[in-house]
C-alpha cells in the first residue's frame, strides 16, 4: 500500500488527511513492444520465425497517463482470450496500409482498433493471458524493460484488457 506523504511537514499522512483535487487526464493507449519475437511465438503456439523481427505491442489503455514514467509492469488476466491482430490504418497517408501488430484483449479487438482509426489485415493467434505471464516488454519510451504479470483486476469493460501498473502511484 502506499504511504502518503507531506513535503511541507516531511511526515506520513493518515489516509483521512489527503485532499484530491479533481484533474481530468485524457484517456491514452501505449504500446509496450515485446523484446523477443521468437519467444512470443513459442507462447502462443507460432511457428518458429513466423513473426520476423516486426514489432509486436501489448498495448494498454490508462485514464491516468502522468503514471506512465513510475510503469513498473503489464498485468493481463489469466484467463481471459487475448488476440495477435495485424491491423492497417485507412486513407491516402504515407502510413496508410502500413501493417501493425498488436496484442490484445479478443472481445475488446474490434472497439480498440476503431479507436485507433485501423481495420484489421488478420487475426495471427488467439491464447489465453496465462502464456504471456513473464513475456518482456519495453517501456515506450523509457530505457527499461518490464515484465507482463497476472492480475485479477484487469477487466473488459473497457480499454484493451492489459493494464499498466505503476505501484508507486497507489493501489
Amino acid at each position: 500500500k502506499p504511504v502518503y506523504w507531506c513535503l511541507d511537514c516531511r511526515s506520513a499522512l493518515a489516509e483521512a488527511e489527503v485532499e484530491y483535487e479533481d484533474k481530468p487526464s485524457p484517456a491514452v493507449d501505449a504500446a509496450f513492444p515485446v523484446v523477443d519475437n521468437r519467444d512470443l511465438e513459442r507462447r502462443v503456439g507460432l511457428e518458429a520465425g513466423a513473426l520476423g523481427d516486426e514489432p509486436v505491442s501489448v498495448v494498454i489503455w490508462t485514464t491516468t497517463p502522468w503514471t506512465l514514467p513510475g510503469n513498473q509492469a503489464v498485468a493481463l488476466q489469466e484467463t481471459f482470450s487475448y488476440a495477435l491482430v495485424e491491423a492497417e490504418r485507412a486513407g491516402d497517408d504515407e502510413h496508410a496500409h502500413e501493417a501493425q501488430r498488436f496484442i490484445i484483449a479478443a472481445d475488446l479487438a474490434e472497439s480498440c482498433l476503431q479507436r485507433y482509426g485501423m481495420t484489421l489485415r488478420s487475426k495471427l493467434a488467439e491464447f489465453p493471458g496465462k502464456a504471456l505471464e513473464r513475456l518482456t516488454l519495453q517501456h515506450p519510451y523509457d530505457e527499461r524493460q518490464v515484465p507482463v504479470i497476472l492480475a485479477e483486476h484487469v477487466t473488459l469493460d473497457a480499454g484493451t484488457g492489459a493494464v499498466h501498473t505503476a505501484p508507486g502511484h497507489g493501489l
